[in-house]
């Protein structure tokens, strides 16, 4: 496929934002308040360092995924049960992404609806989506982006606009930093998803620009996460705000004229990259099982087959709501999916004792004797 130099950029974008959209911001204002700033831009600053590592082992071969040539630095013995582990976090993360989706829509628009029904419908989406390709799939980011990223600035411009600017005071007066440390972590979880983008390849090549562009990826969805927080922080205040599940959704409603009417479109725009995210999860499963059982030109039945699998872990999830949002919200979540993105750094450091096995030994040098 034709690739430009900040494909991977938009692409970054459009999958990193779908999920602290939807479900960073009312953890933020019940935790951190008023220093969410700090939390927001302290999880992107650690994020870094793990991009860094994970890009580091793309660039040991650009053309191949992690997946295929990560045997060559570890051995299939260890690389083998870590795929696997890719492979459970991986088909774990496309359920609750399929849930969560499921109770916004349940909660907001379609309670008289069974949640069973919805989570069919969702699942399917996701099913056709990822039954696309990759290749569609990178070319659709490159128009969502540039619509998002409008709808994000136009509806903060609307929102600003009846913000109570006087309690910004109260974000440099607060000194709870132990909260918004931990936040910082729990935000790290969110805008620490760099692992997936070792299966880009061959779709998309790592080069010395790709730090470049995957960290401006991850700088749009910071700056767009902060002034969502911002607007519903100055809106709202911290005590009610955190009694919301959706504060940008009753931002909406609560909004005269033409952004009172818009929500459709924001919504719609939201479940787009919702979609995206959990299609492009439905491959990194898909190329994991395919590694495991050795299976070649099976992509259809495996999209299948992860993806119905997908729907019943999301209707095992459904049966206690309150039960998965606290697991979903709780530190120990975060700390898994941190843990997930230690892979990179753990073959990077293999790379480094393969790249002394494989350096030539100095030749010795003749000796001269003087005549």
């Amino acid at each position: 496929m034709r690739n430009t130099p900040w494909q991977l950029f938009r692409f970054g974008f459009v999958y990193l934002n779908a999920i602290p959209t939807g479900f960073l911001i009312s953890p933020l204002l019940w935790n951190s308040a008023y220093l969410g700033w700090a939390s927001i831009l302290g999880g992107y600053a650690m994020s870094l360092v793990f991009l860094w590592f994970t890009l580091k082992v793309g660039l040991w071969d650009p053309r191949k995924p992690w997946i295929d040539f990560g045997s060559a630095l570890v051995s299939k013995w260890i690389h083998f049960p870590v795929v696997a582990l890719v492979f459970f976090w991986s088909i774990n993360y496309i359920g609750m992404d399929i849930e969560g989706f499921t109770l916004f829509f349940d909660t907001n628009y379609m309670r008289e609806s069974p949640q069973w029904f919805i989570l069919l419908i969702v699942g399917l989406v996701v099913v056709v989506t990822a039954r696309w390709g990759m290749e569609t799939m990178i070319y659709i980011s490159d128009g969502l982006f540039l619509v998002i990223v409008v709808a994000i600035v136009s509806m903060n411009m609307f929102f600003f606009k009846e913000a109570h600017f006087d309690m910004m005071i109260a974000m440099v007066r607060h000194h709870n930093y132990g909260s918004a440390l931990m936040d910082s972590l729990f935000c790290l979880s969110f805008f620490a998803e760099w692992l997936v983008f070792l299966f880009l390849a061959p779709y998309i090549q790592f080069n010395k620009k790709s730090f470049r562009n995957l960290a401006a990826a991850g700088l749009l969805v910071t700056i767009a996460v902060f002034l969502q927080w911002a607007s519903a922080l100055l809106n709202f205040g911290p005590y009610l705000g955190r009694e919301m599940q959706y504060p940008l959704v009753e931002l909406m409603r609560a909004a005269s004229g033409f952004l009172g009417n818009s929500d459709p479109l924001i919504i719609g725009l939201w479940s787009s990259s919702m979609f995206f995210h959990s299609a492009f999860l439905i491959h990194v499963s898909v190329r994991c099982l395919a590694k495991l059982l050795n299976l070649k030109q099976m992509d259809g039945p495996l999209i299948a087959i992860i993806g119905g699998t997908a729907i019943v872990i999301a209707f095992q999830y459904s049966q206690n709501p309150l039960l998965f949002l606290q697991n979903f919200n709780s530190f120990g979540m975060a700390m898994f999916f941190i843990f997930m993105e230690l892979i990179p750094i753990f073959y990077w450091v293999a790379s480094l004792f393969h790249k002394r096995k494989r350096r030539p030994k100095p030749r010795p040098k003749p000796d001269h004797k003087p005549a």
